[in-house]
């Protein structure tokens, strides 16, 4: 019974009763769907779902070896975005049914990875000798770090799209293209407008060769997604950045509505007093 109300329970050391009753719920409806999948066999799926449920400690184990705190309002964020991307995203076909789920969760990427950028910088500054940053710098870093994060995930669903043949990088279809490669000269670049379909040739297994026709133009394979990630993610880490430089601009007073966002160093007990002052 300890183990099961651990499992469903579990968060940080400072989650508070709302936090802890979201997890359960959250771990409710994936344990319940895991199960569902696994009697379907759909490995896929399966695999998904415990990968979301080691996702969900994320917090605690971030907590535990940075020895931070971690608000709860950003905890609760972080695991509705890990179930929102996972769970809703992927399995429920959130980003086929809603054109702006994806945009939305990459903006909201921005906006955290540049709170956790900017709480690393902060601690650090408030914590060493050697370090004085402005609050300017410290905006510039935490901007800095978040676009990282942006481009490193790009880099992820990239590799997951040819090496695993997934499909993280989402397609677009285009009107128009336009390029060197289709002029004869070899150094202009040629446009083709208008385009209604393309026909595409390939040879299936037994050798034959096949045609499929796509309706409505050409298919884009992912560059405009994930432009268009990094541009969203650009504006949530902006934004962040721009709070961040306000609340450290003005000592911290004003704009107090940012500490919900930003992790803070762990505040010893009683007992970690007493050992360090004995030493």
């Amino acid at each position: 019974m300890n183990y099961l109300k651990m499992f469903f329970m579990n968060g940080t050391k400072t989650a508070g009763r709302i936090t802890h009753a979201f997890y359960i719920l959250l771990r409710v409806i994936v344990t319940v769907m895991l199960v569902d999948q696994i009697f379907q066999q759909n490995m896929g799926n399966t695999f998904l779902l415990l990968l979301t449920l080691v996702l969900f400690e994320i917090p605690y184990l971030l907590e535990k070896m940075l020895k931070i705190e971690i608000p709860n309002m950003l905890e609760i964020i972080i695991i509705s975005f890990i179930f929102s991307s996972t769970v809703l995203g992927e399995l429920s076909d959130f980003y086929g049914y809603f054109s702006m789920w994806d945009t939305i969760l990459h903006a909201l990427t921005g906006f955290l990875a540049g709170g956790v950028g900017f709480s690393l910088v902060y601690l650090l500054n408030k914590n060493t000798k050697t370090m004085n940053l402005t609050p300017l710098l410290l905006a510039i870093v935490s901007f800095c770090f978040s676009m990282t994060v942006g481009v490193m995930w790009e880099f992820v669903e990239f590799s997951a799209d040819h090496i695993f043949q997934l499909d993280m990088q989402k397609d677009s279809l285009v009107q128009q293209i336009n390029s060197v490669e289709l002029s004869k000269d070899g150094n202009t670049v040629h446009s083709i407008p208008n385009i209604e379909q393309t026909i595409v040739e390939y040879k299936d297994s037994a050798g034959n060769t096949e045609k499929y026709v796509i309706s409505g133009g050409y298919l884009d394979i992912g560059i405009i997604d994930t432009m268009k990630d990094l541009f969203v993610n650009f504006i949530g880490a902006l934004t962040f950045s721009i709070f961040g430089y306000l609340y450290s601009q003005n000592d911290y007073r004003k704009f107090t509505f940012i500490r919900n966002f930003i992790p803070r160093k762990k505040r010893e007990s009683r007992t970690e007093r007493r050992k360090a002052s004995s030493k």
